[in-house]
């Protein structure tokens, strides 16, 4: 497992990453449960190409890959944020890290939450992506128990809190590959932190 720590603006950041086979973290799929959840509770439900019921499942989507790297970016959640700020803080700086490591190994990426390329996505219009090569899913969307997942692949609890007092917040990604070690990942981790 690959452990980080680094300041971003001020930030004390901590990154886990691991690597997995495809097959065993299809295990961890549920793609109608985590859809039927999309649809009860989320606003970006059939909103845009990305989420739930225009996503594809993990194993679909993955198929020309054999591992993925897993990542995790978690922090403290500080007294002048609340949840939402922190999370869409993190995702961007996850996907900074994500779509130049996506490029640098020749692999496929997934991100966190709903793609943000577009102020409003042409799926609402029944049209096609307008950037379908920047298309990419997040693995809850493909029905991946990011819970589960996180505590048993990367040993951190995610926080699940109802009454808005999360202590820290936590956002998930990875890119699928096929031939890199640990190793490799590490190094090309840093050049980009």
């Amino acid at each position: 497992m690959i452990e980080l720590n680094f300041i971003k603006d001020n930030n004390d950041i901590k990154l886990k990453a691991n690597i997995c086979d495809n097959e065993i973290l299809a295990n961890y799929m549920n793609f109608e449960y985590f859809t039927k959840l999309c649809k009860e509770g989320c606003p970006n439900y059939n909103t845009n190409h990305t989420c739930p019921p225009n996503s594809h499942t993990f194993t679909e989507y993955t198929k020309d890959y054999k591992s993925s790297l897993v990542i995790a970016m978690y922090m403290n959640i500080s007294k002048d944020k609340n949840m939402g700020e922190t999370h869409q803080y993190l995702r961007g700086i996850l996907s900074d890290l994500l779509i130049p490591l996506e490029k640098r190994v020749n692999g496929l990426l997934t991100d966190g939450g709903r793609c943000m390329y577009c102020k409003e996505c042409t799926c609402l219009e029944n049209l096609p992506c307008r950037f379908p090569e920047k298309l990419r899913f997040s693995m809850e969307a493909m029905g991946i128990d990011l819970s589960s997942l996180c505590e048993n692949l990367l040993n951190h609890s995610m926080m699940w809190n109802k009454n808005g007092e999360d202590s820290y917040c936590t956002v998930i990604g990875s890119v699928n590959f096929n031939n890199m070690t640990e190793e490799d990942f590490k190094e090309i981790i840093l050049d980009y932190l």
